[in-house]
C-alpha cells in the first residue's frame, strides 16, 4: 500500500521551520481527487442539488428541470456514477439516481483533514 507525506501547517508555538507530517493512503487521496473533479462542474453540483432536494430523481425530470438536452444530463450523471457520487438504481424501465451520502461524508473528513 502506498502512502503519501504531506506536509501540516505547524502549531504557531512551534517553530516556525518545524513541520507535522501525516501519512495519507495514496488510494484514498485518489478516489477524493476524483470526487472533487467530477463536482468541479456548475452543471454537474446542479444536477447534485437537484437530486439532493428530490431524493430520487429519473434522468427525464432531471434534464427537464435544468432545461438542457437528455444526452448532456446522461454525460454527466454518467461522471458522477463513475466518481461513486450518485448511486443509480433501476425501477422497471427507468433508472432513478440519489446521492452516495456515505461515500461523501467520508471524503469531506478526508480532504477537510488534508486541508487542515
Amino acid at each position: 500500500m502506498t502512502e503519501l507525506i504531506v506536509p501540516v501547517t505547524a502549531p504557531a508555538e512551534l517553530n516556525a521551520l518545524e513541520n507535522e507530517f501525516k501519512l495519507y493512503n495514496a488510494d484514498e487521496v485518489k478516489k477524493s481527487l476524483s470526487i472533487l473533479r467530477a463536482m468541479n462542474h456548475k452543471l454537474r453540483c446542479e444536477i447534485l442539488k437537484i437530486i439532493d432536494h428530490s431524493e430520487t430523481i429519473n434522468v427525464t425530470s432531471l434534464y427537464k428541470a435544468l432545461n438542457i438536452e437528455q444526452s448532456v444530463a446522461s454525460q454527466h450523471l454518467a461522471i458522477l456514477r463513475r466518481a461513486k457520487i450518485v448511486n443509480a438504481k433501476r425501477i422497471s424501465k427507468q433508472i432513478m439516481y440519489s446521492i452516495n451520502k456515505e461515500r461523501l461524508a467520508k471524503y469531506v473528513v478526508l480532504i477537510k483533514d488534508m486541508l487542515v
